[in-house]
């Protein structure tokens, strides 16, 4: 069972780091992420990809042992010595994880594999290595079948429109360097996903749909004060209520 005490802290926490809207637009993953990882009490934890920390507070608050690892970890350096955190730089595509074999309980990536250029099977292999036998691999990205995003497709190519927009296109021809990786390379249906686990030689434990986007607006003030796009995102809440794949988020268990 979440902490709910805990929970709130982290908010309030994040409210005054003035991230108080990130924290509400992902609070239900988070709440996801640790219901999956409960019955761990002092687990050893990677974290791959922590910025901007709230998940990372949370894990710590609840009694796992965190260790990060992040692109830009040096934006964060005030919260992560806050939280006795060690978070070291890396860049996932170009070099090894910078851990002996088998130290840690488990691996959390979460909202990161979408944004890898190339093919995620070394980063996946890299995981299993650093992983006691046994040990845990939790992933969590966006569903590329998610019923919103399917809709939008469909409705564009009805309308004979690319199926970015012009800002969608015009922001990501903008990026270069690292900067790519503020941005979706591609992302996975729950067979693809499972698969890519399979073929780094995990054993998946989990896989289940989640519905952390669809839960935020609807929250009953906003009826009062959006009543429009509060029955909107209620329709497709009760949508991807009835069709678990249509749901937002992918969350894979698996085993080393």
């Amino acid at each position: 069972m979440i902490n709910s005490s805990t929970f709130h802290e982290v908010q309030r926490s994040a409210a005054a780091d003035g991230k108080a809207d990130y924290f509400r637009l992902h609070r239900y993953r988070f709440a996801d992420m640790l219901a999956a990882m409960q019955g761990s009490p002092g687990a050893s934890v990677l974290e791959v990809g922590v910025t901007p920390g709230h998940f990372t507070e949370l894990l710590v608050r609840s009694g796992f042992q965190v260790t990060g690892v992040d692109l830009d970890p040096a934006r964060r350096q005030t919260l992560w010595a806050r939280l006795g955190v060690t978070v070291h730089q890396a860049h996932l595509e170009r070099e090894p994880l910078p851990f002996a074999d088998g130290m840690f309980d488990w691996v959390v990536f979460s909202e990161v594999i979408e944004h890898l250029v190339y093919s995620p099977l070394p980063v996946l292999r890299e995981f299993r290595r650093v992983l006691r036998p046994g040990g845990r691999l939790l992933i969590s990205t966006p569903n590329e079948l998610y019923a919103k995003s399917r809709l939008r497709l469909i409705l564009r190519a009805l309308l004979w429109q690319s199926l970015s927009t012009r800002a969608e296109f015009r922001h990501q021809m903008r990026l270069e360097g690292e900067a790519r990786y503020t941005t979706h390379a591609r992302t996975y249906t729950m067979a693809e996903l499972t698969w890519l686990v399979e073929q780094a030689g995990f054993k998946v434990l989990q896989r289940r749909y989640e519905a952390p986007w669809e839960q935020v607006g609807l929250e009953v003030d906003r009826l009062r004060t959006h009543p429009l796009r509060f029955l909107v995102k209620g329709t497709f809440a009760a949508l991807t209520a009835a069709l678990p794949p249509t749901r937002s988020m992918l969350l894979v268990v698996a085993q080393a």
